[in-house]
């Protein structure tokens, strides 16, 4: 590939930028389904492969923790070798790792698959908003965010829809493995298309890999994380749980020390001299912790809990996947004027939406269904459509082009840590409190019921911590 720099702001790529759009926003669907397609199939891979709680989260929690460790090092890569070349690669090892996970005969090997699949991800998901940056002008950047940022909600609710689907379908008798090897096809030809659609883009000032902050920022978050994820399947916290934690956090200090220092950090550290930054990462992290935590224990409340079939309880998370992507295109016209109250109104509306699936889940019977849950759906899925579109805008918005690399990955990586936190925490949260349950109708829906409940208020509080941060997001409207 001939050695290029990035084009200058809103320079224009030609006829196909719209169709180049797409192809980018194909790579971002491909990980953002990923992650929401499987919970619904969980109780599927659960009786399949007869996994216990501990892999049903190893099996979320693994892909977006080896995102979230390999995000960074992802844009780099991309800034050195040029973003089209690394996205390309990406896909075709995100191809790869989904057809091992179709493959998978326990669950030890569909979690190392799903890792691996994270690591692609990694690769290909910093290069969508470096090439959103690289081909719009800072003023043109409005719509394509908003487009990005209203895909990232659409996928998360899709996923549960699209999931029973492709289960009740069971072609060749493959069952819940046909999520996984819908991704092949799908892959290849983002693949195709990006070679010929996107422009040939690096960095003008890309530094060489920080190898050492690889290993220390991979270290210190899997110190961190992993007790957290494996808590499910234990009953205390031994002192091993304690002393990974610490350990986690002083590698993790040990990291931004040496960023700092060295010359070619792997983190920018002067993108912390932002304040949008700082308040919009906070935000993020406050925010996606309760969400996705939320996806993973609501499915496994409706068909363990109160019996549904995939299909009945796909329909059941319809009305936020419909509401999603109509608030998050209402934001992207009232952020220009209100700026972030408009983040602000979204985190006090999901906050409701939650109150509002708690009050049924708490008094939840075998009778409990659609018409108890559906307000509150519709009411949540509003205000995670009012977030994110102008969120991920707000963050981003005076980080320079050159950056955009290292920008884009450091808010995906609080992206995917937020995920990899709310599975662990939520998922033990709630499997602690249906651990035992005696197998019969009314027992599963109460104390399933009570479970969800409990997650749901747990979220409420997050969000009123995420609410109180919004306020370090700049007053003024998103540029």
């Amino acid at each position: 590939m001939t050695s290029t720099t990035v084009p200058p702001a809103g320079a224009d790529v030609g006829r196909n930028r719209s169709l180049a759009l797409t192809v980018i926003l194909l790579a971002a669907f491909l990980d953002l389904i990923a992650v929401t397609i499987l919970n619904v199939v969980l109780p599927a891979v659960q009786a399949d492969l007869r996994a216990g709680p501990a892999h049903l989260q190893w099996i979320q929690a693994g892909y977006t923790l080896a995102f979230a460790l390999g995000m960074i090092s992802g844009a780099r890569l991309g800034d050195m070798l040029g973003h089209r070349r690394v996205l390309v690669a990406g896909v075709a090892g995100f191809a790869a790792a989904s057809a091992l996970c179709g493959l998978a005969p326990d669950p030890d090997v569909l979690v190392a698959a799903r890792v691996l699949q994270g690591l692609c991800a990694a690769a290909m998901i910093p290069q969508v908003l470096s090439q959103i940056q690289v081909m719009y002008a800072p003023e043109e950047r409005g719509g394509p965010m908003a487009a990005f940022a209203a895909l990232s909600g659409l996928a998360a609710t899709l996923g549960p829809i699209v999931g029973p689907a492709l289960l009740e379908w069971d072609l060749w008798g493959t069952g819940w493995r046909l999520v996984f090897w819908a991704n092949v096809p799908l892959a290849a030809l983002v693949a195709v298309a990006a070679l010929r659609m996107l422009p040939d883009s690096r960095s003008p000032s890309a530094d060489r890999l920080d190898l050492v902050g690889v290993a220390l920022s991979a270290a210190g978050l899997l110190l961190v994380l992993y007790p957290l994820i494996t808590a499910a399947d234990r009953t205390g916290w031994p002192l091993w749980t304690w002393l990974s934690l610490a350990a986690g956090l002083a590698v993790l200090a040990v990291f931004a020390r040496w960023e700092r220092r060295v010359a070619a950090p792997l983190v920018r550290m002067s993108l912390f001299r932002f304040r949008s930054v700082n308040g919009g990462l906070l935000v993020q992290m406050l925010f996606f912790v309760p969400t996705m935590g939320f996806f993973m224990v609501f499915m496994l409340f409706l068909q363990t809990g109160l019996g549904m079939g995939p299909a009945r309880a796909g329909l059941v998370i319809l009305p936020w996947s419909v509401a999603v992507p109509v608030f998050a295109t209402m934001a992207a016209v009232l952020s220009p004027r209100l700026g972030r109250a408009t983040v602000q109104i979204g985190l006090v509306v999901m906050a409701a939406g939650f109150a509002l699936i708690a009050v049924p889940a708490a008094a939840a019977t075998p009778d409990t269904g659609w018409t108890d849950l559906v307000w509150g759906v519709l009411v949540a899925g509003a205000g995670m459509g009012l977030v994110v579109a102008p969120l991920t805008q707000l963050t981003l918005r005076d980080v320079p082009v050159a950056d955009a690399g290292s920008g884009s990955a450091l808010y995906n990586t609080v992206t995917q840590l937020a995920a990899s936190v709310g599975v662990a925490v939520v998922g033990t949260f709630f499997f602690t409190r249906v651990r035992g349950t005696a197998p019969t109708r009314q027992a599963l829906a109460e104390r399933f019921g009570e479970a969800q409940a409990a997650t749901l208020w747990l979220g409420v509080a997050l969000l009123a911590v995420a609410f109180a941060a919004s306020f370090l997001l700049p007053r003024e409207p998103a540029a």
